[in-house]
């Protein structure tokens, strides 16, 4: 009985044994991506060997330098098939290890490149059988709205004197040997690298000359900041007591810096047309949505763990140089992570080879590639063929090797050289309304409809979609998008709100200290005209984000050139309404006082607010989890802190710089200066008068 026992004793353990070991081959079998070596130990660079060869030894030893590298190492993936691409493992712990050569992190990007399954019907649809294949979900579909689960992106801790080739080569050889399920299914893997996904610790830029020129210049600045204030302060009880004298023109430019003077100005209301008011709450909500939905951009077109949920939704120079100079200097330097040279050094290096552009207002032109005659970049339409039928009519541009875009300083001034190209197109036109009206407001009209006509026959021209669409190709590259490039950044193809606009300013021109006003019912016919254009201007566009709808060139067409008119009217409308009409309620509350100061910091939060998230996006050292609470808390975070730099850049630039340029320009005559009793009198009816004047409804 004894021996018996024994013998079904050692039969279970050897049982136990070998499931054990079963289990141990099965998981690496069945892997979806195959585990990343522990380092290149065969490669023609003898330094690279000899440094890996030290490596794998010590790991073996249990030494603590050797597993702090593997320990930083994102083995394999996890999450894939919900979108979770990017596998980081530790980039801190990789460039801290101390180890007797110098570390470098690396993102491989490693391809499954899956043959298209039999199977699936319907190519488009985001539902899965789950009994179908797990090949169905890797293979990469012709659907922009996906984000591709076949190719993810892997953190590897290897030493720096290994270059992007030997990693490349040995990584590719190394996966042509290794064996799993998925393999077996006629799935091959690749891997590419790239010098903007390597890093090492000794790439912490030391400063230099733009560098330092800039901490150079912000100090200047706020030296005479501080300068101008300290003085107005003591002018001020000097001129109490004595009879004050004629100022000269050094005096005056230095006082153009006095935080105190600007301080006041910031809250002072513009009283030369009281119905346009409201446009101190309108400008500050905008921006704040503006902020809000490029915080939402910046999250996505970083390392997601559920993208599955994104798939499912369907003006003055010198503040604008300034910023420009932190963007190619400082900002480079203002954090680190495995994402920083693409998402925030790019932006860093555009500034410094492309800052000159920018400055005068032609960067969404200058080194743009050329969208109709173009020898080195050959822009081509190609059908892309729908998965179930051959006569989809969906088009994209594919271009050719030697491509050339416009890379732009800050991502979003794209929209400053318009308004810039607006601004001078409005100048002269204007004077052309005053001495020929008709005629002026004939070529006013004439525009309107060619800024219309052009988005249409680009459409045409060139299949484009109807709009741009917001997907992973665009969120993760929207300089070099084709659609960014011919059409959303251009002069040309967005000027029809400006062109109304124009109208309506001249109605309110006309209007200005008029006693007009719009009778109750008119009122509510108007707002409810204006309600259903904003509506179906912004909804209607949902279809074309719909991958069954197919793509029609007329219908597309049509929307490029009337929806951007339709949501300028029905603006443009309300607004009219908010100012003559009955709306007192909704008037008050963009009246209200403390827009007034923030409206005029909107330009400065335009310019910054990016910085603050681009900075965040590019330091994400792992993927995170995408929800509408987070993102906007974060938006939040970046309202306060872009108004923040807003209110320096005023206090240190825009404000002092303009008055320097008035009185440079167009000198003040002298008036006798003010009390400090005169000030705070006038301090208090200013505070009333942006409380009660501003806010009066226009009918009364």
């Amino acid at each position: 009985m004894f021996d018996k026992n024994i013998l079904v004793l050692g039969a279970c353990v050897l049982f136990g044994a070998f499931r054990s070991a079963s289990c141990q081959t099965d998981a690496s079998q069945v892997m979806i991506f195959p585990t990343l070596p522990v380092a290149v130990t065969k490669s023609d660079n003898a330094v690279c060997k000899e440094h890996s060869d030290l490596y794998v030894d010590n790991l073996k030893n249990l030494t603590l330098w050797a597993h702090e590298m593997w320990d930083a190492t994102a083995k394999t993936s996890t999450g894939v098939l919900r979108g979770s691409v990017y596998q980081m493992g530790h980039f801190e712990q990789c460039l801290s290890a101390r180890a007797p050569f110098l570390t470098q992190y690396c993102l491989a990007s490693i391809t499954a490149n899956v043959p298209i399954p039999k199977t699936r019907k319907d190519f488009l649809s985001l539902y899965y059988d789950p009994n179908d294949s797990i090949l169905d979900r890797l293979y990469k579909y012709k659907d922009k709205s996906q984000q591709p689960r076949n190719v993810i992106k892997v953190g590897w801790c290897v030493p720096a004197s290994c270059s992007v080739l030997n990693l490349e080569e040995y990584l590719n050889n190394y996966l042509n040997r290794t064996e799993n399920v998925i393999r077996h299914n006629n799935v091959t893997y690749t891997a590419q690298f790239s010098e903007l996904f390597c890093q090492n610790a000794v790439e912490v830029q030391s400063f230099d000359n733009a560098d330092i020129s800039f901490c150079l210049l912000a100090s200047l600045l706020v030296l005479l900041v501080i300068t101008a204030t300290t003085y107005d302060y003591l002018k001020d009880n000097q001129e109490l007591e004595e009879k004050p004298a004629k100022k000269p023109l050094s005096i005056k430019l230095i006082m153009a810096f006095s935080a105190r003077r600007n301080f006041h100005d910031l809250n002072r209301a513009d009283d030369s047309n009281q119905s346009l008011s409201i446009l101190y709450g309108v400008r500050t909500l905008s921006i704040l949505a503006i902020i809000m939905d490029h915080r939402f951009g910046t999250f996505i077109s970083s390392a997601l763990m559920n993208f599955n949920f994104v798939e499912s939704v369907g003006k003055l120079t010198p503040v604008y140089a300034f910023v420009i100079f932190y963007y190619a200097t400082l900002f480079n330097h203002s954090g680190y992570g495995p994402l920083w040279k693409v998402v925030a050094g790019m932006d860093s290096k555009d500034c410094k080879d492309n800052w000159w552009a920018n400055l005068l207002y032609i960067n969404n032109y200058v080194n743009s590639e050329n969208m109709l005659k173009n020898d080195k970049t050959k822009l081509k339409t190609h059908r892309i063929p729908d998965a179930d039928s051959s006569k989809d009519k969906r088009f994209m541009l594919q271009q050719t090797t030697n491509k050339k875009t416009a890379r732009f300083c800050m991502t979003h001034a794209w929209y400053l050289p318009c308004d810039f190209h607006y601004f001078i197109f409005a100048t002269f036109l204007c004077i052309l309304i005053k001495k020929e009206r008709k005629v002026g407001l004939g070529t006013l009209v004439v525009f309107t409809i060619i800024s219309m006509a052009v988005p249409f026959a680009l459409t045409i021209v060139y299949q484009r979609p109807a709009l741009m669409h917001f997907y992973p190709d665009f969120l993760t590259g929207p300089k070099t998008h084709p659609d960014f490039q011919l059409t959303y950044s251009k002069t040309h193809t967005r000027a029809t709100p400006y062109c109304v606009g124009m109208f309506a300013g001249y109605v309110y021109y006309k209007l200005k200290g008029s006693d007009k006003h719009v009778n109750r019912k008119k009122s509510y016919a108007i707002t409810f005209f204006s309600l259903v254009l904003l509506f179906v201007s912004v909804f209607s566009g949902n279809a074309f984000y719909d991958p069954y709808h197919k793509y029609n060139t007329i219908e597309s067409a049509s929307y490029a050139a009337f929806h951007r008119f339709s949501w300028a009217i029905g603006t443009v409308a309300l607004l009219y309404i908010l100012s003559f009409g009955h709306a007192s309620f909704m008037k008050k509350i963009l009246c209200w006082s403390p827009w007034i100061p923030l409206s005029k910091l909107v330009y400065g939060a335009y310019l910054t607010h990016m910085g603050f998230q681009l900075r965040s996006a590019a330091r994400f050292m792992n993927p995170r989890q995408l929800t509408y609470f987070d993102v906007i808390s974060l938006s939040l975070g970046d309202m306060v802190w872009a108004f923040v730099a807003a209110l320096g850049l005023y206090i240190l630039i825009e404000a002092p710089f303009r008055k320097v340029f008035r009185e440079l320009m167009f000198p003040t005559r002298e008036v006798p200066p003010k009390t400090v009793a005169d000030t705070l009198v006038e301090e208090n009816n200013m505070i009333n008068n942006n409380n009660n004047i501003n806010c009066q409804d226009s009918r009364l």
